[in-house]
């Protein structure tokens, strides 16, 4: 009797909440809701979370809390890495990763291509303080500002990555630190700076610089708090569509294959 009227109870709160506009779900751990448009077969995929080798090393870069990335635009990255393994005419292989933040994308990176048992040269640039007050277009990112995302130290960085002997880290804006590439070629670039003026910069710096099937990874490219990074991928595209195939995805990332 106890478990009828606990039950009738529980119908009868739901319907209340739900005439005030709102919807009412069970609390399942380790899970949080989505917009209706992702569809309702997630229960049918496997949980990327215990696959071998991304799992771990994801579940550390995200506890360790040195990335906002989660998941499923990490995901996307191990995608890309497994790519490499296609790259037969690809002698060294070089990465590189510009805003790094507070390390754990670059972290996720050198771990996972290590632990594929891949040879991988990584580079990694960032402020370190933030947002360039030179590189902010106030009218076109009103949300982005001059500083945003300094809470992090080009040291604590360079810590956090020291198992990692083939990483290089670079201080200051890219437009002014990349000569320390030279003339090397990149199997994988991940652009994660939120801002136009860097990100279109880079664009133009990595498009001969790709070897054929290598991937440039945007994030923040379907976020509305980032239209630049949108407004770079479209001037890019109009500018390489024949060198360049370019693929938008759901998690608000954009993948530039080079042809």
């Amino acid at each position: 009797m106890k478990a009828y009227v606990k039950k009738k109870l529980s119908i009868a709160l739901k319907k209340m909440i739900e005439r005030l506009g709102w919807e009412v779900f069970p609390s399942i751990p380790a899970h949080h809701y989505v917009p209706k448009f992702y569809g309702k077969s997630a229960s049918k995929q496997s949980d990327i979370r215990t696959l071998a080798v991304f799992g771990d090393v994801a579940t550390k870069v995200i506890q360790d809390k040195h990335t906002y990335l989660y998941y499923d635009r990490l995901f996307t990255i191990y995608q890309s890495l497994q790519n490499f393994a296609s790259l037969a005419h690809v002698d060294s292989i070089n990465t590189a990763e510009l805003g790094v933040y507070r390390g754990g994308g670059s972290y996720f990176i050198a771990s996972v291509s290590e632990k594929m048992g891949l040879s991988v040269n990584h580079y990694c640039f960032d402020t370190f303080e933030g947002h360039s007050a030179e590189d902010v277009n106030g009218y076109l990112e009103p949300s982005q500002k001059p500083g945003s995302f300094d809470n992090t130290n080009y040291e604590d960085v360079k810590e956090y990555l020291r198992d990692f002997l083939n990483i290089s880290i670079y201080k200051g804006r890219f437009q002014d630190t990349c000569n320390n590439l030279n003339d090397k070629m990149f199997s994988f670039v991940h652009l994660d700076m939120d801002i136009y003026n860097p990100t279109a910069f880079a664009l133009d710096y990595f498009t001969d610089r790709m070897v054929r099937g290598g991937v440039i990874l945007l994030d923040d490219y379907g976020f509305f708090s980032c239209p630049g990074i949108e407004k770079a991928v479209t001037e890019f595209m109009s500018k390489n569509a024949s060198k360049y195939f370019g693929i938008p995805l759901l998690t608000g990332q954009f993948i530039l294959i080079r042809l």
